[in-house]
Parts: C-alpha cells; sequence; structure tokens
C-alpha cells in the first residue's frame, strides 16, 4: 500500500503560468524509498527536512499504518527563541488579545505566553531549542509574510501545530526539565538515553581504557567479554579474580580489568538497564539529541547510530513497522567507520524490509556511490554548491538538465543576497529521478 504525502507547491505544466498546486511524493509501505536534499547552507535544508518528518508523521496516522520516526540531530538554535521573543513583544504591542488568538489560535498563543514566563523565569538554562522541536508551534512561520496575501505558513494551507516527541540525550549536559521546556514540555517527552552493558562491543572498552591488544589484561579481559559474553561488570570482575593466585593481592592485570569495569559503572551514558531501545516509541517522533544537550565524541555518535540501525533491522523484521531514519549533514557520518556501516546497512537491507533513509548535505563530494544511486528522489534546495554536483546529477537523473539551473556565481553581494531570499524553501524535486518539478518546499508546523 502507498501513502500520499504533501511536499510542497509545484505547477502539474510548468509552461502554464497558472497557480501552483500541491505536489505529492508517494512512499511504498513495506518497501523503502530513500530520499537525498542537496543544497548550500541557508536556504533551508533542515526546515525541509523537519516538514517532511511532519508529513511523514501525518499520513501514516491517516492511513493508521504506525511508523518509527528516528531523527538525527546535531544542533541547538538560539535565534527561534530570540524571534519568539521579538514576536511576543511586536504583536503585544500592536494587537489586541482578540486579534491574536484569531490569527494565531488561542491555544498558539498561550504556548507562546508560557513560554516566555519559563524563559524569564529560567533565563540562565533556557532559550536552546533544537534543530527539530517538534513539540513547539511554528509562530514564526505564521508570523512572517510570504507575500501580501500570505504567510509562509498561510501559503500552503498550513498552521502553527505540535507533535508529541520522545527526546534521547546522552551524558545531558543540563536538565532534562530544561531541555523539555525548550522543545515543548507537554509535547516532550526527554529520556537519559543509556546504552546497556550488552551493547557495548569490546572494541568500545579497549578505545575508552587504551588497552593494549597483546597485553594480558586486554586478552583476559577480551575472552571474559566477547568470547564468553558476560557483560555485567561486577560479574567480570569476580570471574577475573578467580584468575589470581592470591585474591587478597590481586596482580597488576586484574587491577587493570577492574579499573575499566569501574570506568565503564560510572559513565553516564552505559547502564545495566536499556533506556534508550526500549523507549523508541511509534506513537511519537524520536529525537536522538546529538546537539551540546549531550555529551559525546563524534565516534560515540557513530556508534550509537549503528546500535539503532542494529535495532532497528531486527524490529522491522520482527513487526513489519515502516521504518525512517532522518540524517542532516549525513556527510559527517560518513567519517567513521561505524557510521559508514550504518549508512551502508540501511542501504543494503533497507529497501526489502522498509527501513527508509533521508538525508540532506551541501556536497556531494566524498559520498558514496551506493548513496546517490540508491535514493528514490532527490531535492535540490535552493541551489547546487558546485558544478561538479551539477554533472554528476545530469548523469543520474533523467530529466535534469532540461529542468535545474546550473550553479553559476552571481557577480556581487547584493545579487547574492537577492538570490537566496528568491531561493529560500525553494529548489527541485525529483520523482523516483524521472521527473523533476520546480517546487515551493513544504513549511514545517513546528519550530
Amino acid at each position: 500500500m502507498d501513502i500520499n504525502m504533501f511536499m510542497g507547491l509545484g505547477r502539474a505544466d510548468t509552461s502554464k503560468k497558472r497557480d501552483k498546486t500541491k505536489r505529492h511524493v508517494k512512499m511504498s509501505v513495506g518497501e523503502a524509498n530513500h530520499m537525498i536534499f542537496l543544497g548550500k547552507s541557508g536556504y533551508g535544508k533542515t526546515t525541509l527536512m523537519r516538514g517532511l518528518v511532519e508529513e511523514i508523521n501525518i499520513a501514516h496516522n491517516m492511513a493508521k499504518i504506525p511508523a518509527m520516526i528516528i531523527v538525527l540531530e546535531k544542533k541547538t538554535d538560539h535565534t527561534k527563541a530570540e524571534k519568539i521573543h521579538e514576536i511576543y513583544n511586536t504583536e503585544t504591542e500592536k494587537s489586541s488579545d482578540n486579534k491574536i488568538y484569531k490569527k494565531y489560535g488561542e491555544w498558539v498563543w498561550n504556548y507562546i505566553e508560557n513560554y516566555i514566563q519559563m524563559q524569564n523565569q529560567y533565563k540562565e538554562h533556557l532559550g536552546m531549542m533544537g534543530d527539530f522541536a517538534f513539540g513547539v508551534p511554528n509562530i514564526i512561520g505564521k508570523f512572517y509574510k510570504y507575500d501580501d496575501k500570505n504567510t509562509f505558513l498561510g501559503r500552503q494551507g498550513l498552521q502553527p501545530y505540535v507533535f508529541p516527541t520522545r527526546r534521547f540525550v546522552f551524558r545531558p549536559r543540563r536538565r532534562k526539565e530544561y531541555i523539555s521546556m525548550d522543545n515543548g514540555w507537554h509535547m516532550c517527552k526527554v529520556f537519559d538515553g543509556k546504552i546497556p552493558y550488552d551493547k557495548i562491543p569490546f572494541s568500545l572498552l579497549s578505545a575508552l581504557s587504551n588497552l593494549g591488544d597483546q597485553a594480558i589484561y586486554a586478552q583476559r579481559l577480551k575472552n571474559i567479554w566477547e568470547v564468553q559474553g558476560i557483560k555485567d561488570p561486577d560479574i567480570v570482575k569476580g570471574i577475573a579474580l578467580e584468575y589470581e593466585n592470591n585474591k587478597s593481592n590481586p596482580s597488576a592485570t586484574y587491577l587493570r580489568i577492574a579499573e575499566t569495569m569501574y570506568q565503564i559503572k560510572n559513565d553516564k551514558l552505559f547502564s545495566k538497564k536499556d533506556t534508550l531501545f526500549t523507549n523508541l516509541s511509534t506513537d511519537a517522533i524520536n529525537v536522538i539529541d546529538f546537539s551540546s544537550n549531550s555529551d559525546l565524541t563524534h565516534e560515540e555518535e557513530c556508534l550509537i547510530f549503528k546500535f539503532l540501525v542494529m535495532y532497528a533491522i531486527n524490529y522491522a523484521s520482527q513487526t513489519r513497522t515502516p521504518i525512517y531514519f532522518v540524517v542532516d549533514e549525513v556527510q559527517n557520518m560518513l567519517t567513521d567507520k561505524n557510521g559508514q556501516w550504518a549508512v551502508d546497512k540501511i542501504l543494503r537491507e533497507g529497501r526489502s524490509m522498509g527501513i527508509n533513509l533521508i538525508t540532506a548535505t551541501q556536497y556531494m563530494y566524498g559520498l558514496p556511490q551506493s548513496l546517490l544511486m540508491g535514493a528514490s528522489h532527490v531535492g535540490i534546495i535552493g541551489r547546487l554548491a558546485s558544478h561538479t554536483d551539477w554533472k554528476v546529477l545530469n548523469k543520474l537523473i533523467d530529466d535534469f538538465e532540461d529542468s535545474v539551473e546550473p550553479p553559476d556565481p552571481v557577480s556581487t553581494y547584493t545579487q547574492y543576497e537577492d538570490f537566496k531570499k528568491k531561493m529560500k524553501f525553494k529548489g527541485w524535486f525529483s520523482w523516483d529521478k524521472s521527473y523533476t518539478d520546480r517546487i515551493e518546499f513544504r513549511q514545517p508546523q513546528s519550530l
């Protein structure tokens, strides 16, 4: 069965200058429909992806087909909170409550008032919404004008809205309550994401503790942890102690193993109890918070991504649930072997299992050919970043040269500013790499 997702406004016949119509993309439930979005920074790739995730959620709810959406978020955005303050001050100074309620909706404005109050109360702790703040209504899209008649949301017949979210932070740098307040407190449940011991590979133990591969303590620990499969730090220490001739005065080998187990037990990223995989849900959008809210290395982020893909494959094979991975700036994940493994695994096994990969990047340089070839649909936001990318896509997409303008550089800063404003949230979308339409991409209803 297929579900239809609203992508934005386009023309059914580009030769006719009539009003634009809503454009949809069909997603086949039960098989993957990988997408990749390309474009320079500042033209709205992340904004588009936020809208697309919302549309996936809406389309599946309407079709009554549960889906699991997993978004990997990389950044917080301080400007969102600042713009909310700006809009609040502007509207309250010039308009009555009745006019404001009519424009935004009473519940939306009540949300904004409550958030302003919370920001004033917790000034030092709030103001860091995520790129994917699905629990916050998009007051910005309702405030700013697209043209004389429409706001950015109104242009596409949309209103501010919120979506239930489960947000997972790792070694959180601020309290979960503050993260929830910033991202839609009553619609955003925050979990302290911990990786269970039984999912930790020995290679991670070795990296965390700088274990030498040839050292006796490394070989002994590898035998217990990986070969015997015993992954409880307390039990591991007990077994390691059994190797000792003098248990009251154990050797340096035992002490090094005990030190590694102590490190694992006291690291907030790991625990005996699984708080990540057991809390992923089809009833909410799952945001994996790799922003400044979490204290992770790049290698740990990629490892978590790998764990999530392994979980998704097992979950999809057992339940036949459609799964969507949404990865902004995907090239960052491809600099690590675990990130490469995760992307490659989805591309190789996802299609037959209904695991979809939706990615965005500025440049195609360095991306694996499988990612480009495996994408059913290709979107260009604003403009391509290089002529090299234009040439590659010209070979990949049937009608590319006839539909998409080459990325000729502008000659003045004023031209750049004008072009950027003109092409914000606009570009081209290629359906199955066979038909390419110029499009105004869907606005997100959340912030």
